[in-house]
C-alpha cells in the first residue's frame, strides 16, 4: 500500500510539474549592430529590416558619433535584412534624439499594424557628415512595452 501511495504521489507531482511547464516564445531581442554613414547633405539613412515579433518597445543604444535623430519605421512587404527606405514607409514612430553613450526604449507599433519587419531611420541633427555606431533590437527581453 505504501508503494502504491508513493507511486500516486509521484504521478501527482509529475502531473503538476508538467502542467506548469510552458514553452516561452522568445521575441526578437538580439542586438543588431548599426554602422551608418550620413553624408551631411540632409539625407536620411536606414538600417536593415528585422522582424518585429511583439508589442515590446524597440531598444536603441548609441555608442559612437554625435547626437542623431531617429524613428522606427516599417514598410509592408519589406523582407528581413533588406535596407529600409526612409522616404517610403507604411508606419513611422515618433522621432527621437539620442546622444552618444545613451540608450532608449521607444514605442514601435509595427507589430500592432500587422507589418512583419521594422527598421531604424537616422539623420544627423546638424546636417553635417557623421558616422553612427551602436546596437538596436526590434523587441526587448525585459518585456517593457504594451500588452
Amino acid at each position: 500500500m505504501k508503494i502504491l501511495k508513493m507511486i500516486l504521489v509521484g504521478c501527482a507531482c509529475m502531473s503538476v510539474m508538467a502542467s506548469s511547464a510552458t514553452i516561452i516564445r522568445a521575441n526578437n531581442s538580439d542586438d543588431k549592430e548599426y554602422d551608418i554613414n550620413i553624408a551631411g547633405d540632409g539625407s536620411d539613412m536606414s538600417t536593415t529590416a528585422q522582424p518585429k515579433e511583439d508589442n515590446t518597445y524597440t531598444y536603441v543604444r548609441h555608442d559612437k558619433g554625435k547626437a542623431f535623430k531617429f524613428a522606427a519605421q516599417a514598410k509592408r512587404g519589406i523582407k528581413r535584412d533588406e535596407f529600409g527606405d526612409p522616404n517610403c514607409h507604411d508606419y513611422s514612430s515618433a522621432w527621437h534624439t539620442l546622444d552618444a553613450g545613451k540608450r532608449i526604449y521607444i514605442k514601435n507599433d509595427t507589430y500592432k499594424k500587422k507589418i512583419a519587419n521594422t527598421y531604424l531611420t537616422l539623420c544627423s541633427t546638424d546636417h553635417k557628415a557623421h558616422t553612427y555606431k551602436g546596437v538596436w533590437s526590434p523587441d526587448n527581453m525585459s518585456g517593457f512595452g504594451e500588452p
